[in-house]
């Protein structure tokens, strides 16, 4: 019966314990903002950000976080929540910030995009996006922790149309989003700490699911149990690797001064085994691995954080079958691939040894991740899509749509439409050999139809405008008579009966004059005389 009664009463305690783990977390002032843009109006719909969101703030909520959410907001609705967020979180302990959605890069500055963004001259970045900055700034001052996650590095086509809007030698774009450099003077007992899906300038993918792998994966480790946030998200960045074949690697930079559980801070205790009776033989305990997982995850930050094979290797060599084990030879596989060459200069002459393995695996990635849009485009590939010619119109007219720069959209693909269609594929991380497949053919369709709307509307009214142009000139010369020639035979009988000549009109008389008339003719004598009666005047 005491055995019994211990048994419960060890159980009552653990619970007391998680019920006052979850009371501390709740009594600190710990606020989120958690936003997901999926049904953009100018872009496709993106299918996970909606659902991402919300499982983010299920999460939060559960980990104690006071949540202020929203799902496909508009600029008026984004900068609505962001104010609140600030209000809310201007004395608190943790504040921690979750975007899912279109996001890019723009001279080195980063801009999120609510759904109702329609980019298409350099002022709307600064009238219709929501700057990275502003998210900054709306973290509480130190000593408070600011944490900023985004899972918004997805090829964005509203940043193509921006492109072709800006002024080539002043504005540049990226895919994916620019690195923030979060250290400095700044950090306290507190700090600030961005996460990003994947590495810096690379495009993160949405999952088959209803959730990114992202997100999946910060929502398993980023509020487990005694689990350190840094350490969460190297979990995190093994499991996304993996799981995409090194094609996304999260990211994330810190200047935290101190360590930040999301979770609780200490583990939930394990259950008190059953002690064996006098009669009964001990069980044998279960193998566990002696050095414990604080060890490992020290030697695999380590690993990760060098990225060479020495230390992948010493990692395997302590735990064969650890948690990060096929991380570990997947990295070493790269490691040894040769690095890519341009000319005759090796890559790895102007790399890290970790950017030359993330590059090789950017060029090279395993044929099991193989990706009919991913495949390199080659002439027969392209004439199996049979494109007449009014297709390849609507091809080149995408083209110039988006800012490639083309003569005209003759249905001709000479060099330049070639040039494009190469500039294409290499901004969209494809093989770029200037020829389609069906699966690229699709998406570059997909990908413009906003932007050729726009260009055609565009095309449509400056010929509306020449038309009417052409009509007002016109209107204004008035046509001047057509003088013909006379019929012949009228000709010919006005030359045998001329006309008489008109009589020529008497000279005017002059002012103070009078006309008299003689045998001569008639002359003139002054007014205040008379004419004289022998028809001659006498002076």
């Amino acid at each position: 019966m005491r055995f019994w009664a211990a048994i419960v009463g060890l159980f009552f305690l653990a619970a007391a314990d998680l019920l006052q783990a979850d009371a501390l977390a709740a009594g600190s002032n710990r606020v989120a903002l958690v936003i997901g843009n999926s049904k953009y109006v100018y872009a496709p719909t993106l299918p996970n950000p909606a659902g991402d969101a919300r499982l983010m703030a299920d999460v939060l909520r559960k980990a104690g976080f006071n949540v202020i959410e929203g799902v496909d907001l508009d600029y008026a609705g984004m900068r609505d929540r962001l104010n609140k967020f600030t209000e809310a979180s201007y004395d608190a302990d943790t504040a921690l910030i979750y975007y899912a959605g279109h996001g890019m890069q723009v001279n080195g500055k980063n801009y999120l995009i609510p759904i109702d963004a329609e980019l298409t001259a350099p002022a709307h970045l600064k009238t219709r996006t929501i700057q990275m900055d502003e998210l900054l700034a709306a973290l509480p001052p130190d000593p408070a922790v600011g944490i900023v996650i985004l899972d918004a590095c997805r090829d964005n086509p509203l940043a193509r149309t921006l492109a072709a809007s800006l002024p080539k030698s002043r504005s540049t774009t990226a895919p994916g989003l620019a690195p923030i450099d979060v250290s400095g003077s700044e950090v306290g007992s507190g700090g600030v700490l961005i996460a990003f899906a994947t590495d810096p300038g690379a495009v993160s993918y949405d999952g088959n699911g209803a959730n990114s792998p992202y997100t999946m994966s910060l929502a398993r480790h980023l509020a487990e149990p005694g689990v350190e946030i840094q350490s969460a998200l190297t979990r995190v960045r093994g499991e996304v690797t993996a799981e995409t074949d090194g094609r996304q690697r999260p990211w994330h930079n810190a200047s935290l001064g101190r360590e930040v559980f999301i979770g609780p801070q200490t583990p939930p205790p394990a259950a008190a085994a059953p002690q064996p009776s006098a009669t009964e033989t001990p069980a044998e305990p279960p193998n566990s691995d002696a050095r414990g997982w604080e060890i490992e995850q020290r030697v695999w930050d380590e690993a990760s954080k060098r990225n060479t094979l020495a230390h992948y290797e010493a990692y395997l060599q302590q735990f064969p079958n650890g948690a990060f084990a096929d991380l570990a030879r997947l990295n070493i596989n790269q490691l040894k691939k040769p690095p890519i060459t341009v000319g005759n200069t090796p890559a790895a002459d102007a790399k890290t040894e970790g950017d030359a393995a993330r590059s090789a695996a950017a060029a090279q990635p395993p044929a099991a991740a193989a990706n009919p849009e991913t495949d390199a485009g080659t002439e027969p590939t392209e004439s199996a899509i049979g494109l007449g010619r009014q297709d390849r119109i609507d091809l080149q007219e995408r083209l110039l749509a988006i800012g490639y720069d083309l003569d005209e959209a003759d249905g001709d693909f000479g060099s330049k439409t070639r040039q494009a269609i190469g500039r294409w594929q290499e901004e969209n991380r494809l093989p770029a050999t200037t020829y389609l497949t069906q699966k690229q053919y699709a998406r570059l369709k997909l990908d413009t139809d906003d932007a050729l709307k726009n260009y055609r509307a565009q095309k449509a009214s400056e010929a509306e405008a020449k038309k009417q142009e052409g009509a007002t000139s016109q209107k204004a010369q008035k046509p001047q008579p057509v003088v013909r020639a006379k019929p012949r035979r009228e000709q010919q009988r006005e030359a045998a009966n001329p006309r008489p000549a008109l009589k020529s009109k008497p000279a005017q008389r002059k002012s103070g004059y009078r006309t008299c008339s003689g045998i001569d003719g008639t002359f003139e004598v002054p007014a205040s005389q008379r004419c004289p009666l022998s028809g001659y005047a006498h002076y």
